[in-house]
């Protein structure tokens, strides 16, 4: 969190060792505590509170509801343009899927059509199994259960 009132200025260290920082608010709670590797030091540039007179500050306050209506605007005109790429994307996909299951569709027969013809019927295949050779071994168990 960045003051309201100035500019934070990071700097790096050459050691590698755990240094960070942390931001307390006016009563001294810690906010946010980062650690970072190479970090040496934070600073803060207090900033004069505005670079407007009062004439101009005043101007700003009367046409804020005007500067904020042209920035809903932008902001509503960027998230269509994502909301429309996304659905050119999903649209885009969903007829190369389209595309791709005509094609498989043409190029494999249909059972159905073979079945018509009377080519392709069920093969039935007996397998028989013979038992070669067969050996025992028997191996001593010891169970010990509970009460045993």
């Amino acid at each position: 969190m960045s003051p309201k009132t100035g500019d934070l200025v990071r700097s790096n260290s050459k050691e590698q060792v755990e240094n960070g920082y942390a931001t307390w608010d006016f009563r001294g709670q810690e906010q946010q505590r980062q650690l970072i590797d190479w970090f040496k030091q934070l600073l803060w540039r207090p900033r004069p509170r505005t670079l407007l007179n009062k004439e101009q500050q005043k101007a700003v306050r009367k046409h804020l509801r005007q500067y904020r209506r042209g920035f809903d605007e932008e902001d509503a005109a960027l998230e269509s343009n994502v909301s429309a790429e996304l659905i050119q994307s999903r649209n885009r996909a969903v007829n190369e899927w389209n595309a791709w299951r005509a094609k498989v569709k043409n190029d494999t027969p249909s059972k159905k059509k073979q079945s018509d013809k009377g080519e392709d019927k069920e093969k039935v295949v007996d397998l028989i199994y013979e038992v070669i050779e067969q050996t025992e071994d028997v191996i001593g168990l010891v169970y010990r259960g509970f009460g045993v």
